[in-house]
């Protein structure tokens, strides 16, 4: 053999033996992990739906992974902020965050972000789907999709609806409808969905776009009407409600909650967290919480969370600068 070949060889077999070191100590690693406390990052403030619900979730899987999971709260700009912190996590499977699609599909497009949602993260696994719907007051006169529609068409900008903020998935759709139908109305944002709610009780907007723990209360409660779903499923608790897919539009919220980590998390690492949140799911407390909040469950792998925002992405940004709605 001659000299060349020779330092060919010891080069494969040098690379040969840092890849099996790699492997058996990420094999290793994922063993005993995890072996001391993990941190959740809430990009919600405390108290929260999406608070509380990942608290109770986050209770049922330390029984999984053997060690507490403390949760930690980083509100902000839309939970931008705290995604911008877990990306810049050692991916030691020890700091993980949760958050919904629109920090991936909406925010880094509507502006810039301290995060790449395709080089920063790691998806690990969903467990739930937020839902929204249209509501008017009990006694108000419209009771279609159809009937909002035509009275916005002959009255243009007398139809107002509130919403929970400017740039969220509500308002998004909303004013995507406004687009399609050639009609204008008025958008009012506020704080959250329970302030959008108690606007339209107290007769200051005639409609809101709100999540599905915020309408169905008052919906049973005789206060509320409910017109359409903005989600892509009819809600299991008002079955007789269409959702907006079924009026020919083919744009709805798109609102899964998810789990995630810093980019290079190692794949048994993510596994055996994917693993750990599932069977979390089967808990009673955490069922107990989806009926409390008529929230549905939604468990996606990593990967097929990843294909799914992913796929959404490019629509997105293009309605994002239609609405006008993108930081130049």
């Amino acid at each position: 053999m001659s000299r060349s070949n020779e330092r060919v060889s010891r080069v494969f077999l040098v690379v040969a033996l840092l890849v099996t070191v790699l492997c058996v100590r990420e094999g290793l690693s994922a063993a005993v992990y995890p072996d001391r406390p993990i941190t959740m990052i809430c990009g919600t403030a405390p108290g929260s739906m999406h608070d509380n619900l990942i608290r109770v979730i986050s209770r049922a899987a330390e029984k999984e992974l053997g060690q507490p999971i403390i949760n930690e709260n980083k509100p902000g700009a839309a939970g931008v902020i705290g995604k911008a912190f877990v990306s810049k996590a050692s991916p030691d499977g020890y700091t993980l965050g949760t958050s919904v699609t629109s920090t991936y599909t909406v925010q880094p497009q509507m502006r810039k972000t301290p995060y790449d949602p395709f080089k920063d993260i790691t998806d690990i696994m969903t467990f739930a789907q937020y839902n929204n719907g249209v509501c008017v007051k009990a006694d108000a006169p419209w009771n279609s999709f159809e009937d909002v529609i035509a009275y916005s068409k002959n009255n243009p900008g007398k139809f107002s609806y509130g919403h929970p903020g400017v740039g969220i998935m509500p308002h998004i759709v909303m004013e995507h409808i406004a687009l399609k139908e050639g009609i204008k109305w008025q958008q009012v944002p506020f704080k959250n969905g329970p302030e959008a709610v108690n606007a339209v009780l107290g007769g200051h907007v005639n409609a809101c776009v709100a999540g599905s723990s915020d309408l169905i209360p008052q919906v049973k409660a005789g206060k509320l009407k409910l017109l359409f779903i903005i989600s892509e499923k009819r809600w299991s608790s008002v079955p007789n409600v269409p959702t907006i897919l079924e009026k020919g539009h083919d744009f709805y919220v798109f609102s899964l909650v998810g789990i995630y980590g810093p980019k290079g998390l190692p794949e048994p690492i993510r596994a055996k967290l994917d693993g750990a949140f599932k069977n979390a799911m089967k808990d009673p407390a955490f069922q107990e919480m989806l009926k409390r909040y008529h929230i549905e469950e939604a468990y996606l792998t990593g990967k097929e969370y990843s294909e799914r925002w992913k796929k959404l992405y490019p629509p997105m940004g293009k309605i994002l600068d239609t609405l006008g709605l993108v930081e130049k």
